[in-house]
């Protein structure tokens, strides 16, 4: 059981560029990179558990559909301390590791969400080993490389599922880069907030993490202005709450501002984009008033920054356009 709009068939056929822009672009397919990129973010109980997920739950009973927790831990549902819990129970360890209903875990989920990772750790070898060649041929050439990650993943945070994310994307992406010894700003401009991606980095100095997104909406309890990090990453957590109404106008007015005042000045290495086109006008799930139109002028704005950039598919569910939205922001910074 999947969302019909994260369907992978579906996606894929609705996300490729239009025919006359292909020739722009070189397609390539991922290679295996293992686990350790993936532990570097995720906790490693938490890895096990999408592993064998659905193997346990099937085995204890429950429904070969998929697994769904029935309860989760709240902080004020008892005084014990949750880390003391021993959690053993399949439908138990569903809550533990989830907040929401909209991560059922099939059969393939596990080998889905390793697939999409190995994209991002893929697209982050090919971007910096084009950025080291560059550099020693002492070129111009600022790369992008766009990640068509499925399911997507800035939602999940080191232990936790949900918004049809299970693994982070841009934060495995980030991780390397700043072992690398990079600067690594990350610009979410999807329309829900990234909570995940926030609470992996929210002590980290290095990355910033910027969020443009749509409130009050999912997942409703994150993406507050006053979030702004802590201890050594006070300060560079920065989100921006926009109204439904917010249009192409407005919006790149915005963007222009959090580029001029907040990312240039950081000095970045690198910047990922987790890119949603769920800010589309007509988006049956989500949407401000973006137009077709308007992400082609995002995507140039994007450019504007001269930094090697990745961007890394999050969401977008009005599938006949995703591909021509998806496309034009591509073909802005081309």
């Amino acid at each position: 059981m999947v969302h019909w709009l994260h369907s992978l068939p579906h996606e894929i056929s609705s996300k490729k560029p239009g025919s006359n822009s292909l020739s722009q672009f070189e397609f390539l397919s991922p290679d295996n990179y293992g686990l350790e990129p993936i532990l570097s973010v995720h906790s490693k109980d938490y890895v096990e558990y999408l592993q064998t997920a659905y193997q346990e739950w099937v085995n204890d009973g429950g429904s070969e559909d998929g697994v769904l927790p029935e309860a989760f831990p709240h902080q004020n549902l008892s005084s014990a301390k949750l880390q003391n819990i021993k959690i053993t129970s399949p439908i138990a360890k569903a809550g533990l590791y989830c907040f929401d209903m909209s991560c059922c875990i099939t059969e393939n989920t596990w080998e889905s969400v390793y697939e999409s990772a190995q994209v991002v750790i893929s697209a982050t070898m090919e971007l910096k080993r084009i950025v080291e060649e560059s550099e020693s041929d002492e070129s111009n050439f600022v790369p992008s490389v766009f990640a068509l990650c499925r399911p997507p993943g800035h939602h999940a945070n080191s232990n936790l599922c949900a918004g049809y994310c299970f693994l982070n994307n841009v934060a495995i992406s980030t991780r390397l880069l700043v072992k690398a010894n990079k600067r690594v700003v990350i610009l979410d401009i999807d329309y829900h907030h990234g909570n995940g991606t926030q609470d992996i980095f929210y002590s980290n100095s290095n990355p910033l993490y910027i969020s443009l997104h749509g409130s009050p909406d999912y997942p409703w309890f994150t993406g507050d202005e006053s979030e702004k990090g802590e201890g050594q990453g006070e300060g560079f957590n920065i989100n921006i709450p926009l109204p439904k109404t917010t249009d192409d106008d407005e919006y790149l007015k915005i963007l222009k501002r959090v580029i001029d005042e907040n990312i240039r000045p950081y000095n970045a290495d690198y910047l990922i984009v987790s890119l949603g086109v769920d800010t589309y006008k007509e988006d049956p799930i989500a949407g401000l008033q973006i137009t077709s139109g308007g992400y082609e002028r995002v995507g140039d704005l994007i450019k504007s920054i001269e930094l090697p950039t990745l961007f890394v598919m999050e969401g977008g569910y009005h599938l006949e356009t995703i591909g021509i939205n998806v496309g034009n922001i591509l073909l802005g910074t081309t």
